[in-house]
């Protein structure tokens, strides 16, 4: 069987403190720069879900080739959930891949049926991104990234 997907692009880590968890990054762990920002103004017009809108705060270390991202809750949502129900850890993984939004959708559902954990589409439609829970069956949440083409959940039913 061909590998239908390949090395890491990005952790999605889900925290408490942001400040606290970037100056460790940092000053322990030898790991930076971030970007720290509020992502709220770009998702505000985004479908999320059933709604619009994230409610994170963000900070992300681009380096070697991947990325790192430190998610903290700052209003309800899945990261909020999560946080409440599992504490603060690795949460998503982005791994690279060919295959198209249909077909990760479609892998997603084969593996677990309720698998399509988030969406977050552009206004027209377009997946900006998406995860797929296969937590139970792999303890892997999968990121689908932009770069790919295709259309929402419920536009690609």
């Amino acid at each position: 069987m061909e590998a239908k997907f390949g090395k890491i692009l990005h952790l999605g880590i889900v925290v408490r403190d942001l400040k606290r968890a970037v100056e460790i990054y940092e000053n322990e762990l030898g790991i930076g720069p971030w970007e720290v920002e509020d992502p709220r103004p770009f998702f505000a017009d985004k479908r999320v879900n059933d709604g619009c809108g994230l409610n994170i705060h963000t900070a992300i270390c681009r380096s070697g080739g991947y990325e790192i991202e430190l998610v903290m809750p700052v209003g309800p949502g899945i990261y909020q959930d999560w946080l409440d129900q599992r504490g603060p850890g690795l949460h998503h993984i982005k791994l690279e891949t060919k295959e198209s939004y249909g077909e990760i959708v479609r892998m997603g559902e084969r593996v677990a049926a309720d698998s399509h954990y988030l969406d977050v589409c552009w206004p027209d439609g377009k997946p900006l991104v998406s995860y797929i829970s296969m937590l139970e069956e792999t303890g892997l949440i999968l990121e689908y990234g932009p770069e790919q083409s295709g259309q929402c959940a419920e536009e690609n039913a």
